[in-house]
């Protein structure tokens, strides 16, 4: 039997504000405004979001090529999308700031 606390933990998880303070708690303090907003301009923090360009998610990962059974592993799962979003900011920007920045530049990031 999964405890209540579990329960009603899981269901916060799946609300835009649960999964902000998921991924809010995985980056540095100056880059949580940067990443909220960064990821509400994409998806509004919806982890099933779809773009007409087949980009899924809350970070919205450009999935063409991939098999169903691929997107659907990534768009039934917002903790595996945050933290590939995350790994993959800092990749590319080193920070959310930076990537925000281009975003708004370029209406992409």
């Amino acid at each position: 039997m999964i405890p209540l606390g579990s329960i009603f933990l899981a269901i916060v998880m799946m609300t835009p504000q649960g999964l902000q303070q998921y991924a809010s708690n995985l980056v540095n303090p100056y880059e949580v405004k940067c990443m909220i907003q960064l990821w509400d301009k994409e998806s509004r923090w919806r982890y099933q979001a779809k773009s007409p360009t087949d980009d899924y998610g809350i970070p919205q990962r450009h999935m063409r090529g991939k098999s169903k059974a691929q997107i659907h592993a990534f768009i039934t799962s917002p903790v595996e999308q945050i933290d590939w979003g995350i790994k993959y900011v800092r990749h590319r920007y080193g920070d959310f700031c930076t990537a925000l920045n281009f975003h708004l530049r370029f209406n992409y990031y």
